[in-house]
């Protein structure tokens, strides 16, 4: 069966894990947990948050830069209108890829942690879907795996 996710995303958006046939209910619950117990740890929450505010925060600091030196009255100068939609699509790109990758960092190990006790267990680095009968490293990215988490929470 050929699978409807393509498995290259050239980082542009984020690869929790490898696909996984799953219903609804125990997707929304997988994702709840790893909510909560992301939500428990204030460092890594914080850390993320930060991480993906760095590009509103650049954004804001050049646009104030920049319109203190623009003055639009003036005859012949440069048409800032275009200037500020070329950085606002920048900034939505920056905005994009900053998140993404603390998505990828932080979020994506709870995930794959509670597709861990749901039963299905996965590389926590890489998202590759492992055996039950766990193996000593990942077949996919070479990463030691830690102990098996308890399956079962998470049913239909």
């Amino acid at each position: 069966m050929s699978d409807p996710l393509p498995q290259r995303h050239w980082g542009l958006w984020m690869r929790l894990h490898e696909p996984v046939r799953i219903d609804l209910a125990s997707r929304l619950a997988i994702h709840f947990w790893a909510n909560i117990r992301m939500l428990q740890r204030p460092g890594v929450l914080l850390l993320s948050s930060v991480v993906s505010i760095v590009p509103t925060v650049v954004f804001s600091l050049a646009v104030v830069a920049f319109l203190g030196r623009v003055d639009p009255r003036r005859a012949g100068s440069w048409p800032w209108e275009l200037g500020l939609v070329a950085a606002i699509a920048i900034w939505l790109i920056g905005q994009h890829l900053f998140f993404v990758y603390a998505m990828q960092r932080w979020y994506a190990p709870f995930v794959r942690r509670e597709f861990g006790r749901a039963g299905m267990p996965m590389c926590e680095r890489c998202g590759h879907r492992l055996p039950l009968a766990r193996p000593a490293a990942c077949p996919e990215c070479g990463d030691a795996l830690s102990t098996p988490q308890e399956p079962g929470r998470v049913s239909g």
